[in-house]
């Protein structure tokens, strides 16, 4: 199957969490977490998991639309909007801000569960979804919040404000990846 598959985490959580109560951080993250799903879900997309302070969604499956490029991106823009309101709410209560980077790949993978008897979960697989995360981390790099391969660009429309960063090699690839920023 053909789709999009979006990684994000919060960047310097480690400090973060360091610095506060085990209660603050997971009532910090159920906060930032609850509007981080919910821009992924209002553009079609599935929270397939969360990993500490990171998520991994799935646009296109397990319900395939043409448009699953176009939504990631959306979605993308919607998340980095709501952090923005976030982070005001969180500067009028005297706490910590937080910054996000989300890497975005469309193509190739396969959808479905994994695991053993005992325990499974659906998930998608393949380079797809290895080079969204590769692409998530490389937003540290790149010092830009939201980052996305050629395939994801291909489908967008003009309306998005697009600039290309160029090829990066990332780790265990054999070939470099065109790579490109996005704002708002």
């Amino acid at each position: 199957m053909t789709g999009s598959v979006l990684f994000t985490d919060i960047r310097s959580f480690t400090t973060i969490a360091e610095n506060q109560e085990p209660a603050e951080t997971i009532d910090l993250l159920n906060q930032y977490f609850s509007l981080m799903f919910d821009a992924i879900t209002n553009n079609g997309g599935t929270v397939n998991q969360v990993i500490g302070d990171g998520l991994m969604a799935v646009f296109g499956a397990p319900i395939f639309f043409e448009d699953h490029a176009e939504k990631s991106v959306r979605a993308a823009l919607e998340m980095l909007e709501q952090l923005k309101v976030f982070n005001q709410n969180q500067l009028a209560q005297g706490k910590i801000q937080l910054h996000m980077g989300i890497g975005i790949a469309s193509g190739n993978m396969v959808a479905g569960y994994t695991g053993t008897q005992s325990r499974a979960i659906y998930t998608c697989i393949g380079d797809t979804v290895n080079l969204a995360s590769r692409i998530e981390q490389y937003t540290k790099e790149a010092l830009r919040p939201l980052l996305i391969d050629n395939y994801t660009r291909q489908g967008l429309s003009d309306k998005f404000k697009v600039e290309e960063l160029g090829k990066i090699m990332f780790k265990g690839k054999h070939n470099a990846i065109r790579i490109f920023a996005v704002g708002n």
